[in-house]
């Protein structure tokens, strides 16, 4: 026997066959009119759905909200931006152009509310999870990139509630988030409803975060109280910076070099995400939030005359973001907040250019099962010890490289290629003149 929704209603429900058909998005669990889904973790410590067989009543509402496994509406870019905040205070706390924080704060100062990702302590640990923000002096909390999966918890329903009170919502996170969040309002009216989606690279599990960082506690001899993905203080670039407290209860800060950091570069090699990320629906040109932001890496070479050293606008220095706009509700966001940026006209072809997740899903890293079987068995310990012993000698040429100032990596990095080009039209010549 079938229900109307064509879910047998003597079978039980499995809503995940294969890893990689989940993104632990958590849309499930929020749907469930019973309360019979929990997310569970798996030994890697990334989490999938359990259904509560005695408590579920196969009204198959889970299967049909579930948007990764089924086709949902996206959009074509109809517009894209290179973009910088013109808030300073915002901008500096911000990873790259403080877009989400300057439209955030336009938000709040109509009333409404902001949902994103900010580290929470939970149990003495460091956790992602969204959150709820309705007043100015917490939208720090959500300012900064985070390398790793977000708990969404209940936020949905908590946005649903929002929307039906006729507040002005702005939500941010993963592509996946925001299709999940999506699905699960429905027909509902969204004409307060304001999505962002970030352009993705993948997500590692909250559990190898936090084991990470509890290695890192070690090292640094104290309590980690706060961490930066991105810090800007030497520039816009990939730095991190921990907070911590160390024996004699001093406050202290300790910037974390991207290529010495195991976190870091396993995160950048695409070797830690999870299963569905190598796969992601949502990396291409296809979007689903109503903006798409991320960083304009490569806005050198696109649009040297936005640049303020070259008689421009934009700070380079300070961070700089792409906007994609996806959508009239994401049109319409620009209008009515976007005051408080500067934007330049761009193309999504430039912006593609050098963020890859615009065009295909992170290829996966040939080392990741070894990397998740040590993590396995020997903890995050085991994987550092690994990361170092496969850099070697290495480590102490990225030391000198990550001190050198990113205006001068990027010179230096140009007189690479044109030598290397250089070097290949010589042998080319050689050779010629040789046969």
């Amino acid at each position: 026997m079938q229900n109307n929704k064509g879910v047998n209603m003597m079978e039980n429900i499995e809503l995940v066959k294969n890893k990689k058909d989940c993104c632990g998005c958590e849309a499930c669990m929020n749907i469930c009119p019973k309360n019979a889904i929990t997310m569970e973790k798996d030994e890697f410590g990334f989490t999938y759905p359990k259904i509560d067989n005695e408590k579920c009543i196969k009204c198959g509402l889970c299967k049909r909200t579930c948007a990764y496994q089924n086709e949902k509406e996206s959009s074509k870019t109809i517009e894209s931006y290179a973009s910088i905040s013109k808030d300073l205070e915002l901008l500096k706390k911000s990873a790259s152009g403080g877009i989400f924080a300057s439209i955030a704060m336009k938000i709040l100062e109509k009333d409404g509310v902001v949902y994103g990702c900010s580290l929470e302590r939970e149990e003495d640990r460091l956790t992602p999870k969204h959150i709820r923000v309705d007043e100015a002096k917490d939208l720090a909390k959500l300012q900064g990139s985070k390398y790793v999966q977000s708990k969404t918890g209940f936020i949905y329903q908590d946005i649903k509630k929002d929307l039906k009170d006729n507040k002005i919502v702005l939500f941010s996170g993963t592509p996946c988030q925001v299709a999940a969040l999506n699905s699960f309002l429905g027909n509902i009216d969204k004409t307060n409803l304001f999505t962002i989606d970030i352009i993705c690279h993948g997500t590692p599990s909250i559990k190898f975060f936090q084991d990470y960082i509890s290695v890192l506690e070690k090292k640094l001899k104290g309590k980690i109280t706060n961490f930066s993905f991105r810090d800007k203080t030497e520039g816009w670039g990939l730095k991190g910076k921990a907070y911590y407290i160390d024996k004699k209860n001093t406050k202290k800060e300790k910037i974390i070099l991207s290529h010495l950091s195991s976190y870091y570069r396993l995160f950048l090699n695409s070797s830690i995400y999870r299963e569905n990320c190598y796969n992601c629906k949502y990396a291409g040109d296809n979007r689903v939030g109503d903006l798409t932001i991320g960083d304009y890496w490569g806005i050198e070479k696109e649009h040297p005359d936005y640049l303020k050293n070259n008689g421009g606008v934009i700070d380079e220095k300070k961070g700089v973001s792409c906007i994609l706009v996806n959508t009239p509700q994401g049109k319409k966001l620009i209008e009515k907040f976007g005051e408080v940026l500067e934007i330049k006209q761009s193309t999504f072809a430039k912006v593609a250019k050098q963020n890859g997740q615009l065009n295909y899903p992170s290829k996966k890293n040939k080392d990741r099962k070894k990397i998740l079987e040590i993590y396995k068995n020997e903890g995050y310990e085991g994987v550092e010890k690994w990361f170092f012993s496969k850099l070697g000698s290495k480590k102490y040429l990225y030391f000198i490289w990550e001190k050198i100032p990113r205006k001068i990596q990027l010179l230096i990095k140009k007189w690479i290629i044109i030598y290397n080009i250089c070097s290949i039209q010589y042998s080319s010549k050689e050779k010629s003149i040789i046969w």
